[in-house]
């Protein structure tokens, strides 16, 4: 019931609603993926200069990008899901910002530390 009548709900909304979720699996596609390159950089810059002792941290760097990556994954289903219920029960949809802005500060915190990484790793 949207508004006390019969009626559908609007395709273009659950459309965007769709085009949201696929721009969540976008963002944790390639932030597996980045996860992914900075996981075997690390594996490879070990092989080629095995007298450093820093390759454990750029693999788990890579890891924790990888699992962030995931997170959007979740966090998109999960909004998706909600606001897809809400727009066929004509409810309005207030989707929380706690997922999104979690997921930004790990995205900052993982540039941080990569930052001190890459300087450990310069000098």
């Amino acid at each position: 019931m949207l508004g006390g009548m019969d009626a559908e709900p609007d395709l273009r909304i659950l459309q965007a609603n769709e085009r949201t979720l696929l721009a969540w699996v976008r963002t944790g596609l390639t932030l597996m993926a980045f996860g992914f390159v900075v996981a075997r950089m690390s594996v490879w810059l070990h092989v080629e200069h095995p007298e450093r002792e820093d390759g454990a941290l750029g693999s788990w760097l890579g890891i924790a990008v990888i699992a962030l990556g995931t997170a959007c994954h979740i966090v998109g289903a999960v909004r998706f899901v909600l606001a897809r219920r809400a727009i066929i029960a004509g409810r309005s949809i207030a989707p929380g910002a706690a997922g999104p802005v979690a997921i930004a500060t790990l995205v900052s915190a993982l540039g941080i530390a990569a930052i001190g990484y890459l300087a450990a790793s310069a000098g």
